[in-house]
């Protein structure tokens, strides 16, 4: 079958690769697509995220869908023929993590396009039919693709505890921004003040749910002078917003949010900025007693993003701005990681 691997920074390449063998718990999919991710820009440019290291070619991919093709003696029969959203993360669901229900935190997870894991940007991919989710047959691959960021930003809207009417500042307007400035707004936020580095996501924050929005500014942080905080201690007459949530992929996140939040408020750390550490701001998260929730992909949210989809509560198609073949991927990964065209969402359509 043909794949994209991964075989060092900025260097992808189209190849035949084995064909997958269906274990007795498995599915076999024929991927159809597959959503570029911000967590895959820093294994395609750096090999890395913090201590997590690809150390051989790797096939990258996990936000994906596809058709079930056949499944092993063990898995449901009823999920051939289906388009499936498939949840990527697969926990050993032995260990104590799994067992009180904190799967997403299980130290023996594989993950599709990590370390030692190839991922979706393939034909065809076996995967624990457990974690395969069938979508309604009105719903497109690449939205079902999109069912993963989706429960990102639930969980991280979940993790945010809100309450009605309170107020949010979200830092970072890729798609895992925008789409909790969406959940924020359906889950009853009252003002959600959004801020990005690049121009057309501050506009975009506007269109996906966002009141205001602002153009960051990289470098001053960590000593809480950005004029997006300015702006934000400006709407909140100095007080600070209840819920702060960081979805860069900068090292700075930590620091925005605990600059941003209220006395006693709470700062949800979703964004990932490949670091393996990041520093506090130690003293103003101590003074204010900020709660700090860091965000681990999600749980039990597939069924959630899927309902929501289907009912037309939230919609994430407007968020997909382009689309490739399998064996312009590496365009597609150039195109998000240099921001380029008003990129959102690119997916790879097979």
């Amino acid at each position: 079958m043909k794949a994209i691997v991964w075989h060092g920074p900025r260097e992808m390449r189209l190849e035949e690769a084995p064909e997958p063998t269906v274990r007795p718990w498995e599915a076999l999919l024929r991927i159809e697509s597959c959503g570029v991710c911000g967590s895959d820009m820093h294994y395609y440019l750096d090999g890395r995220i913090g201590s997590q290291v690809l150390r051989k070619p790797t096939i990258l991919g996990h936000e994906y869908a596809g058709i079930v093709e056949a499944v092993g003696a063990e898995a449901d029969p009823n999920l051939v023929g289906k388009r499936v959203a498939v949840e990527p993360g697969i926990p050993c669901m032995k260990c104590e993590w799994c067992r009180t229900g904190h799967y997403n935190v299980c130290t023996k997870m594989s993950f599709p396009g990590g370390p030692g894991c190839n991922g979706a940007l393939c034909e065809r991919i076996a995967v624990h039919a457990a974690f395969c989710f069938p979508v309604p047959e009105s719903m497109t691959a690449p939205v079902a693709a999109m069912i993963e960021p989706l429960a990102v930003a639930l969980h991280t809207v979940e993790l945010a505890q809100l309450t009605p009417g309170a107020s949010v500042a979200i830092f970072g307007l890729g798609p895992i921004g925008l789409l909790t400035a969406r959940v924020a707004r359906f889950s009853g936020a009252g003002l959600i003040i959004g801020s990005d580095l690049h121009p057309y996501r501050v506009e975009a924050g506007c269109r996906h749910g966002a009141d205001v929005t602002f153009q960051a500014t990289a470098g001053d942080a960590a000593m809480g002078a950005s004029a997006t905080l300015e702006h934000i201690l400006g709407m909140t007459q100095g007080r600070g917003v209840d819920v702060a949530i960081d979805c860069t992929n900068s090292s700075e996140g930590v620091a925005l949010v605990c600059h941003a939040a209220r006395p006693a408020g709470r700062c949800v750390l979703t964004g990932i900025s490949g670091a393996e550490s990041d520093g506090v701001p130690v003293s103003i998260a101590r003074r204010r007693e900020l709660t700090l929730q860091w965000c681990r992909r999600f749980r039990f949210n597939f069924p959630t993003a899927i309902a929501l989809l289907h009912a037309r509560q939230l919609d994430v198609a407007p968020l997909i701005t382009h689309s490739f073949p399998l064996e312009r991927a590496p365009e597609a990964f150039e195109l998000v990681a240099h921001a380029q065209d008003n990129v959102l969402k690119a997916s790879i359509d097979l």
